[in-house]
């Protein structure tokens, strides 16, 4: 039966259990859509709203445990849903989520606070500027797909094998197309790489012959938001599906088309993934062209901590702000 539909997928990094992990991300959707509006987040909390949380941290965690010895330092938990397979403990994030609840606003001055009393990451910052920097000025994105492989060995793993790529995809791809295929109102969030994962499967499904009975019906997504987005970085363009189609007015296969009604994408200040924190400008042919109605940008503050250092790319952080909740207690009817 149709109903209105909120899905997730996560980013890139270790993750904790898939249940974990899938209840963490309601605690801070509902945190942050109750700041907004809290009649509209009763809809979601009591199930009126369906949310279903899609997961690739099992792939992810195993590609960075194989990769760095501190990744298996960190994977002390232990995930039943796939044989117990090592995973992100939660005792940090959630004493992260208590002191996010505490407090009464996420502006320019509590995140100057929390700076403050804080480690912070803004100089990732500094690198993804020169990284970003250098891809602007070197054909193909080669250096910075370089640097992205050895700097996120999951983010690259994903851009650069077929069969990781295809595994990941397969977890949005199948919820999905299956809320497609109903009629839901969808409204998809998508994190970090997660972006990554989501604009491929929408263009594999405006696209691709194997989908052409879901194009048949004319269901698309009505709300995208992606937040910490990296699509904008010439190494990740360079690597998506439809890095090798042309983008002119006739027959373009470039972009997604005609599956997303509007695209809203949220960058945080100091977000060292998000560094190119505009997509109107990088996108701007799928308006031109009438793949979707607009492309919103919007700035924010992410003010998650965990472990005594601040984190402005965390989903959770974003998550919890009302300015993200606000976006999707305005689609909810």
């Amino acid at each position: 039966m149709a109903q209105q539909c909120i899905l997730m997928i996560h980013g890139r990094s270790t993750k904790p259990a898939r249940r974990d992990n899938a209840a963490l991300e309601r605690r801070a959707l509902l945190a942050g859509l109750e700041r907004a509006d809290p009649e509209k987040a009763a809809k979601v909390r009591s199930g009126a709203v369906n949310l279903e949380s899609v997961y690739y941290g099992d792939i992810t965690n195993a590609l960075l445990a194989k990769d760095s010895e501190a990744a298996r330092r960190t994977l002390a938990g232990k995930d039943p849903a796939f044989d117990d397979a090592p995973c992100l403990p939660c005792d940090s994030i959630l004493e992260a989520m208590d002191l996010l609840d505490s407090h009464p606003r996420f502006d320019k001055p509590t995140y100057r606070k929390i700076l403050k009393d804080y480690r912070d990451w803004r100089f990732m910052d500094e690198a993804a500027q020169i990284l970003s920097a250098v891809s602007t000025i070197t054909t193909g994105a080669r250096l910075v797909m370089k640097g992205m492989t050895i700097a996120n060995a999951d983010m690259g793993a994903y851009l650069t094998r077929q069969k990781v790529g295809s595994a990941i995809r397969h977890r949005l791809q199948k919820p999905l197309k299956r809320a497609l295929m109903r009629g839901d109102d969808i409204c998809l969030i998508a994190h970090s790489m997660g972006c990554m994962v989501a604009y491929d499967v929408l263009w594999k499904f405006s696209r691709t012959n194997e989908y052409a009975a879901l194009r048949e019906t004319g269901n698309i997504v009505n709300r995208w938001i992606t937040l910490g987005c990296p699509l904008g970085e010439n190494g990740v363009k360079a690597n998506l599906y439809d890095a090798g189609q042309h983008s002119w007015r006739g027959g373009t296969d470039k972009h997604p088309e005609k599956i997303i009604r509007t695209w809203h994408n949220v960058a945080a200040v100091d977000d060292y993934i998000a560094h190119d924190a505009t997509m109107r400008g990088d996108f701007r042919l799928m308006k031109r062209y009438g793949f979707l109605d607009e492309i919103r940008d919007r700035s924010i503050y992410n003010c998650y901590v965990e472990s005594g250092t601040s984190n402005p790319h965390n989903m959770y952080g974003y998550l919890v702000n009302p300015a993200f909740g606000k976006l999707v207690t305005d689609w909810i009817k």
